[in-house]
């Protein structure tokens, strides 16, 4: 028996790994992959055997049986063959695959003997077929179901429906009229209803009663006696009472379902008048006879007034867009314009100065060029501003100051048989506004005074003053201008000529009306303009064949203005170093060369701004200060500045234009500009910005 046992183990054979000659990655080989191949055979049964647990309706079960016990049997001898490697028990490893070969035959076998019948099982698609032919058919059987207690409910719901309905009718019926009722009563149109075919009377609702002025539930009816139906109001159409047989419920066709309509105002007993639209049309029975007439009144008061004022809203719009376009010309006439008067302006400045002596003729010519030219500057200014490119530069003013300063220009700007009376007493105090618009108002008033003397010896006088404004002096005096009571100072000129009659006094303030031949009606609404924009006040007194007077009130400032002492003169200071001047105008350039050289300067000039570069990038350093034009071709004063900066970061630089300082210096703040240097300028101006430049470096 031990012999058996010892053959059966195989103690008497050499192992398989012999066969191997023992080399470790040979065996490894074999014994790794013969136990993979184990490992994995063991665990099929498994997932065999836990199916057919949970699906025992599965036919055919012992088909999965005898094949996992076959897979089984297969792991097995792969087990043995590792073992046999080191171990030779041949005769058990043979065992084991008799028991495979017996395994594989009977699964074998069984898979024969039920093949015929497991051909038999249908497909999955014959499945879902039959699935989805079940799925039709009790949808089909629960449809006709449902349908079927659908028309029992529709049945009788419209049964109930039936009986409600005739109780829901009558409600309906008399709910309607009492709303058609309340619907005409609120309507805000009147509404007058006649009920009989020869439309004699009328019931109307409280919106026709207010139009008609009757009360409330009266006839307002116009075809009935007086005694009748009171009718405190007529219709009325291009001022002629409507004949009674053209009145709208009477003219509504029988004939026709179209409504008849009449535009007429209806005339109250209190007098008022109210502007209507009448419609009216025909009733009809139920045979389609003439029943009466139903009438609409809609007041169109307001929708006339709305559109009157839309066509005066349309006619100022075009007004503004006349004066926009007058605007864009006059800018760009005055913008032109002030650099010819720079040369003129500036030409004269050099001739005066440049005279070798007092010659009283030549001297006075010089001053009429100036004064012309100061005038042309302040018409330029008065075009810029009305462009809107213009504005105020509000600084302190000494009212005598500039009265002083303006009274030359004046001078030579009156007739000669106009005698010029001063009086400015000293100590007063200063105004706070814009020392060119103040000029012009100055200017108007003493040259519209000059001219009331129509060349006749007369005299003028220029009067301020201070004076202390209270409520009950504003109560008895009427101004031009919003002004309340306190300090101010008062600017008075006068004048003993032909006077203004009282019905022209409330008129001279209107734009483009005058009463001189030559005027052009602007000269007293830029002057009321100007001082309503100072927040002052004007007021004009005058008697035919006496004289005129003009009193303007301006607020006093306790700031206070530069005296005539501090006012310095320019023309009589030097200098040295060079000047680039960069401006496309010739007579600017002239100017400029002729001040510039004759105040000590070696003057550069450059007719555009890119030549002006081109003289910096070759000496940036060899200027003392930069005249810029600030509207130029090619490139503009801004490019040039912003190209300049790059090139000498701390050159001081003027810039000169004919539009207004402060939107200038607005536009290029903190751009390092030294100035601001407005057109025309005189050589005074035009120096004392250079000086002021070259202090500040």
């Amino acid at each position: 028996m031990v012999d058996w046992l010892r053959e059966l183990c195989g103690t008497g054979y050499m192992p398989h790994g012999h066969c191997y000659f023992w080399r470790p990655e040979l065996v490894w080989l074999h014994a790794v992959s013969d136990g993979l191949i184990a490992l994995a055979y063991f665990s099929i049964p498994l997932a065999l055997f836990f199916f057919v647990r949970k699906r025992p309706d599965v036919p055919y079960v012992g088909v999965f049986l005898l094949f996992a016990a076959f897979i089984i049997a297969c792991g097995t001898t792969h087990v043995f063959s590792v073992w046999t490697i080191w171990n030779p028990a041949y005769w058990i490893s043979g065992l084991v695959k008799v028991a495979t070969a017996g395994v594989s035959l009977a699964t074998a076998l069984f898979l024969v003997r039920i093949m015929p019948e497991a051909l038999k099982l249908p497909s999955p698609e014959t499945l879902r077929r039959l699935n989805t032919e079940l799925d039709l058919l009790v949808r089909e059987r629960t449809a006709e179901l449902s349908a079927a207690n659908d028309r029992l409910r529709s049945e009788a719901r419209q049964r109930e429906a039936a009986e409600d309905q005739v109780r829901r009718l009558n409600l309906d019926l008399a709910r309607k009229v009492e709303e058609l009722q309340t619907l005409v009563e609120l309507l805000p149109a009147g509404v007058a209803i006649s009920r009989q075919p020869d439309r004699d009377r009328i019931t109307a609702n409280a919106s026709m009663a207010g139009l008609l002025g009757v009360e409330r539930g009266e006839d307002g009816s116009l075809i009935l006696p007086a005694e009748s139906a009171p009718t405190p109001f007529r219709l009325v159409v291009d001022n002629e009472t409507i004949p009674l047989d053209e009145l709208p419920a009477r003219a509504a066709p029988a004939s026709t379902p179209q409504p008849a309509e009449l535009p007429v105002a209806i005339e109250r007993a209190d007098g008022s008048r109210v502007e209507a639209l009448c419609r009216a049309v025909t009733l009809r029975d139920h045979l389609g006879n003439n029943a009466g007439a139903i009438s609409v009144i809609i007041d169109i008061t307001r929708q006339r007034e709305a559109e009157r004022e839309r066509l005066e809203f349309e006619r100022k719009l075009q007004d503004t867009q006349r004066l926009e376009s007058l605007g864009l010309l006059a800018g760009g006439i005055a913008h032109d314009f002030n650099n010819l008067l720079t040369g003129i302006l500036g030409n004269a400045s050099i001739l005066h100065r440049e005279l070798p002596g007092p010659v009283t003729s030549v001297n006075q010519s010089i001053r009429g060029i100036e004064s012309a030219a100061q005038r042309a500057a302040e018409l330029c200014r008065q075009m810029l501003a009305y462009a809107g490119k213009g504005r105020f530069v509000v600084r302190p003013i000494n009212l005598n100051l500039l009265i002083e300063e303006t009274i030359e220009l004046i001078e030579v700007s009156i007739p000669k048989t106009a005698s010029l009376q001063r009086n400015l007493p000293p100590d007063l105090p200063a105004i706070e506004g814009d020392a060119t618009q103040i000029r012009q108002v100055l200017m108007n008033l003493v040259i519209n005074a000059a001219e009331a003397l129509e060349d006749k010896r007369g005299l003028v006088s220029i009067a301020t003053s201070r004076q202390q404004v209270t409520p009950e002096y504003l109560a008895r005096i009427t101004f031009r201008g919003r002004i309340e009571a306190g300090d101010y100072v008062s600017l008075e000129i006068s004048d003993n000529g032909r006077g203004i009659a009282r019905e022209q006094v409330d008129r001279i303030f209107d734009p483009f009306y005058t009463t001189k031949f030559t005027g052009r009606g602007l000269g007293l609404s830029a002057v009321l303009g100007i001082v309503n924009s100072h927040h002052g006040a004007i007021k004009v007194y005058s008697e035919p064949g006496r004289g005129t007077t003009f009193k303007l009130l301006f607020p006093a400032s306790e700031a206070q203005p530069p005296s005539k002492a501090e006012v310095v003169q320019a023309h009589q200071w030097h200098g040295t170093g060079r000047i680039l001047v960069i401006d496309d105008e010739p007579a600017v350039r002239q100017v400029a060369d002729l001040a510039l050289t004759n105040a000590g300067f070696e003057v550069v000039l450059a007719e555009d701004g890119e030549k002006g570069l081109r003289i910096l990038e070759e000496t940036p350093r060899d200027f003392e200060v930069v005249l810029l034009d600030l509207t130029m071709p090619k490139l503009s004063g801004e490019d040039v500045l912003r190209r300049l900066r790059d090139l000498s970061p701390d050159l001081p630089v003027i810039l000169m234009s004919g539009f207004n300082e402060q939107a200038a210096i607005e536009r290029f703040v903190g751009r390092g500009i030294a100035s601001f240097l407005p057109k025309p300028f005189t050589l005074d101006s035009l120096l004392e910005k250079i000086r002021a430049a070259m202090a500040k470096t």
